[in-house]
């Protein structure tokens, strides 16, 4: 896939995780708080710079795997692949909090927590991306 395009998709990818997100979070939090769109927004501003990562180093990847990858496509996929876990897992955790028991340490989750884990779980994706190598000391895609 050209480069351009693999851009292009990444970035509608990402507008759409924003525009979604914003929307529900905005709308699932405006029964109970009046000023609602100032949870929503953080929140799908981590979503869509998730989509935009993730989208674009997982098609890149997947250009890249025609046989023996390179350990930086590996880790990469892997620090993507961490990314998106870590907001679904922080995004649930902080739901939850706020519903079943304190709800400004949810808010607090969803607002500050995202930002600061999200590169936190690229990072470490990154970081502990490895160990099954082929025969021939490359990374193998099966």
């Amino acid at each position: 896939m050209n480069t351009h395009v693999r851009i292009v998709v990444a970035l509608l990818l990402g507008v759409l995780a924003f525009a979604v997100t914003t929307v529900s979070v905005t709308a699932g939090f405006e029964p109970q708080i009046e000023f609602s769109l100032l949870i929503g927004l953080p929140v799908g501003v981590s979503a869509g710079l998730t989509g935009l990562f993730a989208g674009y180093v997982l098609l890149w990847y997947r250009d890249q795997a025609a046989g023996a990858v390179s350990e930086r496509a590996v880790r990469l996929r892997l620090a993507a692949l961490a990314t998106i876990a870590d907001f679904v897992v922080v995004t649930a955790a902080g739901v939850a909090l706020y519903a079943f028991a304190d709800g400004s340490l949810g808010i607090s989750l969803l607002i500050a927590g995202l930002p600061v884990t999200l590169p936190l779980a690229a990072a470490a994706g990154y970081a502990l991306a490895g160990g099954n190598r082929g025969e021939q000391g490359g990374f193998q895609t099966q």
